[in-house]
């Protein structure tokens, strides 16, 4: 018999990544991307597609490994997914110490009730007692009553049935976990969360803006912009294939006081082409200028007052790997902003931010094994803390 192992799958808006780690050690056994049609405004291109390919990465890692996949946590991007925050509280009747049980009540206080979304984590913004102090961690602390700000991350249920579907097809269980919040708990370094940080991730068809403050997320939204309308942008102005406009994407470099002559050579298959820089620069910075809007409206758009001073966090395979990228989201949004790369063994680049948070969401569950209500808390968060 095949031992029983797990993976993490990473849904992306132009490929998927399926990766399996060992639970006791940092290593990855498996790991292995297909690209994909993938999905733009929150719906998938081709579904028949989106089964083939996790059906093609579930057996090839189970052939490569000699072990049999028995359950997946999978990534729900920020398209189908979404934040809604809730005041809960508990009254104890008499002034007493809390205890971790009066956390977990408030957990499933505030669960919000939807036929079109699923509730799949929840996640302390702050607690209050009742002289006011608001703490990260209330366990231990006196008082009478225990107020919480929640934030509880949705999936929208089409997301949920299609991949339910998918998993029963192919005989594995899915979990799920909100990509934007695994990135936010675990690659967003802890004190910039206390503090307050904003997180945005640009992909190729996507961008996910959240708004994170102690171990929640405040304000989250998407839309439909990325890498991938750059290339477009580029294609279509200077009448190139599709695949050279791609490929110029890797090469720009924004900071260049580019000559006449200055040119990029790119090498797509057997051909070689060159385009000048100053041109291309030209495209590409007035599409990210308008990614770098959006980024600034997502964040104008919270309900919460966000300090000028709460700086952005740029991560993604989008456009943070682009010299020049970053200033121009720092003038367009009147903001600091600091590129993002998880710290973690062969996912340490800002592409890769989505898939690191997924695994070290799946590594607290193996090796922590917390009790899971109705939803996976995240509780290892605030017991890390104390």
């Amino acid at each position: 018999m095949k031992i029983k192992k797990v993976a993490v799958l990473d849904i992306a808006s132009d490929a998927i990544t399926l990766v399996m780690q060992d639970k006791y050690t940092d290593s990855y056994t498996f790991r292995a991307v297909q690209e994909y049609d993938g999905f733009y405004n929150g719906e998938f291109f081709e579904p028949q597609e989106l089964f083939r390919v996790i059906d093609s990465l579930i057996a090839e890692c189970e052939k490569s490994t000699f072990t049999k996949i028995n359950k997946i946590l999978v990534g729900v991007p920020g398209e189908f997914s979404a934040v809604i925050t809730s005041k809960v509280e508990s009254d104890f009747g008499v002034s007493r110490k809390v205890l971790e049980m009066d956390v977990d009540a408030l957990y499933d206080k505030g669960k919000p009730m939807s036929d079109g979304h699923v509730c799949i984590s929840a996640s302390p913004i702050y607690f209050e007692l009742d002289d006011g102090t608001c703490t990260i961690t209330p366990v231990g602390a006196t008082t009478k009553k225990l107020r919480c700000l929640m934030s509880y991350m949705v999936a929208e249920s089409s997301f949920t049935s299609l991949f339910d579907k998918i998993a029963e097809e192919l005989g594995v269980e899915f979990t799920y976990a909100s990509s934007v919040q695994a990135e936010v708990m675990f690659v967003v370094p802890e004190h910039l969360r206390d503090e307050g940080v904003i997180l945005a991730d640009v992909g190729y068809t996507t961008t996910s803006v959240a708004y994170a403050i102690g171990d929640g997320i405040a304000h989250s939204l998407s839309f439909s912009l990325g890498a991938g309308h750059i290339a477009a942008d580029i294609s279509e102005v200077k009448e190139i294939p599709y695949d050279h406009a791609l490929a110029l994407v890797d090469r720009l470099n924004l900071n260049i006081a580019a000559s006449a002559n200055d040119e990029y050579c790119v090498s797509v298959g057997q051909e070689i082409a060159y385009y000048k820089v100053s041109e291309i620069n030209e495209i590409a910075s007035a599409r990210i200028e308008n990614i770098a809007e959006m980024i600034g409206k997502a964040i104008r758009s919270s309900y919460y007052d966000i300090n000028l001073n709460t700086k952005v966090l740029l991560t993604g395979s989008g456009i943070s790997h682009i010299p020049g990228a970053k200033e121009i989201v720092a003038r367009l949004t009147s903001r600091q902003v600091e590129i993002l790369a998880p710290d973690i063994m062969q996912f340490d680049k800002p592409k890769y931010a989505q898939a690191a948070g997924l695994l070290m969401v799946q590594q607290r569950q193996l090796t922590q094994k917390r009790a899971n209500n109705f939803i996976n808390r995240l509780k290892e968060i605030i017991s890390r803390r104390k």
